[in-house]
Formats: structure tokens, C-alpha cells, sequence
């Protein structure tokens, strides 16, 4: 394996894995984010980073950490258990003590505002990614909103770290400017369905639309709304997500 990439991704990942033998699903996967981002790759780098585990570099590298044949010499975190509600990953071939998976709970949760800063941030790269491949330069960025434009559109875009705290209400859609807010998956679906049943008809009837990024895969895709460019139509991994929905969470019980 190369220097480079001992170096840069490896290394901060193994003293990563040593420090939470026990670690949360979502912590590793934006750990590995943070640690991709902190790289600085080149594009040379990049394009070697991506021939080991895949176009899509830090779900390739979580993937690659939870496969039974692991492309980096990291330790293979192919157990887990569920603590309120919550995915730990640890190893098979250590013993643990309650006590430890307590502690390990502990630390995540003190963890949570900063793993909240590199979770906003990995959602802001992702869109800024998917942007530019539909077409669009970003023209504008501050703290939680971004502007893009392509000929003859423009859109902005907020960043929220959660469904739970999307407040439609605070969205004031321009005329003429595709509306969109951006939040990640989560590991259940319960808010979503919590948000739509509330919310969905409300965003909808503004123009609002709202997206979805998985981290684990990479993909955005949308929730709520739909957008008329092709282009962007094009760059979600399920671009019907939307209508189904609709469809299938519009009925009432």
C-alpha cells in the first residue's frame, strides 16, 4: 500500500479504532469522512484512493472497515449490538463488560456536538458535489445556506442535521428559485414518516423540497417536492423516492 495513503487515511483511522474499541455506526462512518476530508488528496490521490475502494471514497473506505475482507489493515469491527436505539460496532475476538459498553455510550454522547459540526459539513461537500455534477456553480455560502446557479436556474439550499429539525415555517421560497433543505438519513424511519404525516403536504404546497443524503452510500435523493431540471433529476440515485412516498404515506390508516 502506498505511503500516501497509510499516511493520510490509515494511520488516523487505526488511532482512531484503538482509542473507541466500541465505537457507534454513525460516529465511524463520519469519522471517516473527517479523516478524508483532513487528507487534502490530490487528484492523484484521489483517483488511487478511489481504484482501492470505489468512486465514492469515505462510504468506499466504511464499506470496505465493515466487509469480512477489509482493503486497509484496520481491525474488522464485524460485531455490533443496538443501546437506545443506537448501532455499536466493536470486535468479535475482544471480551467486553457491560461497564465498557457503558463508557463507550458515554463518550459518544459527549461526542455528539462535535461529530453534529463534521455531520453538517460532510452534508454541505455531498451537495456541493451533487450540484456541480447536475450543472450548477455555487455562487454563494454561508453557515447552514448555500446558492447555485445553472443557465436559466438557481437554487438555494439549506443544510439541517436532522429531519426533526427541519422548521418549514423559517423557509421563505423566492419566486422563480428552486427551494431545497438537505438533511441525512437516519438509522430508522420513524421521523421521516413522523415528518411527513405532519409536514409533507405544508412543504409541498410552498414548493419546498427536501432531500435526503445517505452517507453510508453517498447518494442524495429526494423526499419531498419535485424538481422539473432533468439535470438534477438525473443525479439522484432514486429519483422516484419522492412520488413513492407520497403514494405509499399519503394513505390514511
Amino acid at each position: 500500500m502506498n505511503k500516501m495513503v497509510t499516511d493520510k487515511i490509515v494511520d488516523p483511522l487505526r488511532a482512531l479504532l484503538r482509542e473507541r474499541e466500541i465505537i457507534a455506526r454513525c460516529e465511524l462512518l463520519l469519522r471517516i469522512y473527517d479523516v478524508v476530508r483532513a487528507a487534502k488528496l490530490t487528484d492523484q490521490e484521489t483517483l488511487e484512493l478511489k481504484k482501492m475502494v470505489g468512486e465514492k471514497i469515505a462510504p468506499g473506505i466504511f464499506a470496505s472497515i465493515m466487509s469480512k475482507t477489509p482493503v486497509f489493515d484496520l481491525p474488522g469491527l464485524d460485531t455490533y449490538t443496538q443501546m437506545d436505539g443506537r448501532i455499536f460496532h466493536f470486535l468479535h475476538t475482544k471480551k467486553y463488560s457491560k461497564q465498557d459498553f457503558n463508557d463507550a455510550q458515554a463518550r459518544f454522547l459527549r461526542s455528539l456536538p462535535e461529530l453534529k459540526i463534521i455531520l453538517s459539513q460532510s452534508l454541505t461537500d455531498s451537495l456541493k458535489g451533487f450540484m456541480r455534477d447536475a450543472g450548477y456553480s455555487l455562487t454563494a455560502e454561508s453557515p447552514g445556506e448555500l446558492t447555485f446557479s445553472a443557465p436559466e436556474r438557481k437554487a438555494n439550499a439549506f443544510i439541517v442535521t436532522s429531519v426533526k429539525a427541519i422548521d418549514i415555517d423559517k423557509c421563505k421560497p423566492e419566486p422563480g428559485v428552486d427551494s431545497v433543505i438537505l438533511v441525512p438519513s437516519s438509522e430508522t424511519l420513524e421521523p421521516f414518516m413522523q415528518f411527513f404525516r405532519e409536514n409533507g403536504e405544508k412543504a409541498e404546497d410552498k414548493g419546498i423540497q427536501i432531500w435526503v443524503t445517505n452517507l453510508e452510500k453517498g447518494t442524495i435523493d429526494p423526499f419531498v417536492g419535485f424538481t422539473t431540471d432533468l439535470d438534477i433529476y438525473n443525479q439522484f440515485d432514486n429519483p422516484r423516492l419522492a412520488e413513492m412516498v407520497r403514494n405509499n404515506w399519503s394513505k390514511r390508516e
